[in-house]
């Protein structure tokens, strides 16, 4: 009889279709990490028994460290009986926070080529920027001034590829800001790159992993400022100029908050979703399910200051009920943000979409939209779009037939959930007229459009799938929006499906993409275009009047990078979408973060109009 963890790795290894040196030399997934973790580790670092480190603690070993430990006679060896190589590095890459060989290799002196020449200022160039995930505070990924006009995108062509060193998952998405390009990855490493010829400025090293964009502070007085954060839940500031620290804060002391959404900056103050994976270990019998609540944050943007923090769920989570192992249970739990928020200026008011509940019952703010007060925090309303979504991995139910029934953790939700929250950031449309719209893509198939006005009232509903209960797919990442239209990409291709435009208005189906590309990322929009990247590593462009593709590039291959560093690209999936900006497209290629797998990657891209 295979355990829940034993048939993780089998899944793991058959999913990946890699050669077994490959699978060893890339380990990868978090999921399987943060379950081992929790099935051999936790009784004593989550419980600093004997005086051991916490996994915050533990994140400044390398992941050669970990593995040293883990083998021969390492001190924890002898907690590994039945564990497979590959096990092994999956968990020491969880704990280090980065791939193997990564530490020492990404820095940019390391590097065998790609260093951009000594000397000159940078200057600000006035050309329109990149410089958050959403291009605008309102989240629209819309950008009106991309220095390129729409008959030039079926003549794009790759002009340079920039690679991070042993990285397994390009999951961090660029901004672009007067001739330069910010990136992180999962490696630790944000380089800072020329736009024209991809060669790298300077490094920085962060504790772990960047999946979050570079903020980058507008141009004027004083040093220009870049925020990002890591999957520990590290907030950092930097300057932009010369990638030295100014100032880091740990957001949130949950053991498996991380950041994964965009921080978004007005006016000097910074705001930072929390979001956790806590949902990753909650379905071992061993983990005490669960405690961790969703919050968004506001910070001091020149030092650093917390002003304020408001949570998703209002109150800390209770322990409720002890299993029959001794497990202690705790509720309600979950409601993390996955995506950046959204403010609108208008109404001081910032918007936030939240993640499925841990526990049953739901907590009542789980997928949900909702609003705070800009100044203080204050909750002023929510609007649950999905009840009952209480949902932790490895766990059985209804939307999990292929999960065994034998041996189910008493740690799950009852009953499960189909885990169809909210992965997309709102966005705001502002009309002549004075009215506005919340739009969004939920995981369940559903598009949305709410009233801000009024509390989020839904204004219209528009199901761009069959459903979950018929397979269907849903909207993961993140949505675009124009003027006129908001563009939904759809987990799932085919007839019926792929990425779809409705009218703002009346909620109405414009057109579907052809071809009808299934996709997780993110869709970015300029006039008479709309970008997408498509799960097998497809980038594409479609027409924003039919639909029909324009152009059309395979990432997942091989490339020649400037920096001289073994580049492939793979999948598109994360927050990760492409960027328009000073006449170029600029994006990251391979997403693997979770699972791992053949469709990893490594590279940032730039293409430019021959």
């Amino acid at each position: 009889m295979l355990t829940a963890l034993s048939l993780l790795s089998t899944m793991l290894v058959h999913a990946q279709g890699q050669s077994a040196a490959d699978e060893l030399k890339h380990a990868q997934g978090t999921n399987l990490g943060i379950y081992t973790f929790s099935d051999r580790c936790s009784s004593c670092h989550d419980n600093a028994r004997g005086g051991a480190p916490d996994r915050y603690a533990l994140n400044k070993y390398t992941p050669e460290q970990v593995m040293q430990s883990l083998t021969g006679d390492g001190t924890m060896a002898k907690f590994t009986d039945g564990m497979t190589e590959l096990q092994k590095r999956i968990l020491s890459v969880y704990v280090g926070g980065r791939p193997f060989g990564s530490s020492a290799e990404g820095e940019l002196s390391a590097m065998p080529s790609g260093q951009c020449p000594v000397g000159g200022l940078w200057k600000t160039s006035g050309a329109p920027s990149w410089s958050n995930w959403g291009v605008d505070e309102t989240n629209s990924r819309y950008q009106p001034t991309p220095g390129l006009a729409a008959d030039q995108v079926p003549h794009l062509k790759l002009k340079w590829a920039f690679a991070f060193p042993n990285g397994n998952s390009a999951y961090s998405q660029p901004t672009v800001a007067d001739g330069r390009v910010f990136v992180g990855s999962d490696t630790g490493f944000i380089y800072a790159l020329n736009a024209s010829t991809g060669c790298a400025y300077w490094s920085f090293k962060a504790n772990a992993g960047v999946r979050t964009p570079v903020v980058l502070s507008p141009a004027g007085k004083g040093r220009r400022l870049a925020f990002f954060g890591d999957i520990r839940a590290n907030l950092y500031a930097i300057d932009a100029a010369t990638g030295k620290l100014v100032w880091t804060v740990r957001a949130d002391l949950h053991r498996l908050s991380r950041l994964t959404g965009a921080q978004v900056l007005n006016k000097g103050i910074l705001y930072v979703p929390i979001s956790s994976l806590e949902e990753s270990g909650g379905g071992n019998a061993k983990y005490p399910c669960c405690t961790f609540r969703g919050a968004i944050e506001a910070y001091r943007a020149d030092t650093g200051k917390l002003l304020w923090k408001s949570y998703t769920i209002a109150e800390p989570a209770k322990p409720t009920t002890v299993t029959s192992i001794g497990t202690q249970l705790y509720g309600p739990a979950g409601a993390g943000l996955w995506s950046a928020p959204t403010l609108d200026l208008k109404r001081n008011a910032v918007y936030v979409a939240t993640g499925n509940a841990y526990t049953m019952p739901a907590a009542d703010t789980s997928d949900a939209v909702m609003a705070f007060d800009m100044k203080t925090g204050a909750r002023l309303w929510k609007n649950q779009l999905r009840a009952d979504d209480g949902y932790v991995r490895d766990c059985p139910g209804k939307y999990r037939p292929n999960v065994s029934t034998k041996n189910v953790s008493e740690t799950c939700p009852t009953p499960l959930g189909p885990d169809v929250d909210f992965g997309n950031a709102p966005i705001l449309r502002n009309f002549a007229d004075g009215h506005s719209l919340i739009v969004i893509g939920q995981k369940d198939g559903s598009g949305w459009a709410l009233d801000p006005d009024k509390k989020g009232a839904v204004v219209w509903k528009r199901p761009m799938s069959p459903g979950v209960d018929a397979g269907g797919g849903g909207m993961q990442w993140g949505s675009a929006a124009d003027d006129t239209q908001v563009y939904f990409p759809l987990t799932r291709g085919g007839a019926g499906a792929g990425m779809g435009a409705v009218n703002l208005l009346t909620g109405e189906i414009a057109w579907r993409t052809t071809p009808a590309i299934a996709s997780l990322a993110p869709a970015t929009v300029m006039p008479g275009v709309v970008f997408e990247g498509s799960n097998m590593g497809m980038l594409y462009a479609f027409s924003t009047a039919d639909g029909h593709a324009l152009w059309n590039f395979d990432t997942n291959t091989n490339f020649k990078t400037v920096n001289g560093v073994e580049g492939k690209g793979g999948g598109f999936g994360g927050a990760a979408g492409a960027v328009v900006a000073e006449g170029k497209l600029f994006t990251t290629s391979g997403n693997a973060d979770l699972f791992g797998g053949p469709l990893r990657g490594n590279v940032i891209l730039a293409f430019e109009p021959e």
